[in-house]
């Protein structure tokens, strides 16, 4: 047995585990990032049918960006679950 072949051997697995955990995280995050925008352009549309003193008094108020943090974090969160849900892979 050569060398290339034994390293070949010990390298295989941990591509092909690589690739899948690279798979899993792109759908994971692709797929949430397809659902937030839908979420977001629902959340969008129902402030634009808001009349403009209400829509004033809440920006007043600080709830578009209370409303960006939150979904901000959640969007983080997933992110953050993806690379663990990786990083599992890599470290058995």
């Amino acid at each position: 047995m050569s060398i290339a072949v034994w390293l070949m051997s010990l390298v295989g697995p941990m591509l092909i585990q690589a690739l899948i955990a690279l798979g899993v995280g792109v759908l994971t995050v692709v797929g949430f990032d397809v659902a937030w925008s839908q979420a977001m352009s629902w959340i969008t549309t129902g402030i634009g049918g808001m009349p403009s003193d209400m829509a004033n008094v809440l920006a007043l108020g600080g709830v578009f960006q209370g409303l960006s943090y939150i979904l901000g974090a959640c969007a983080s969160r997933v992110a953050m679950m993806g690379f663990g849900a990786a990083k599992r892979f890599f470290i058995k």
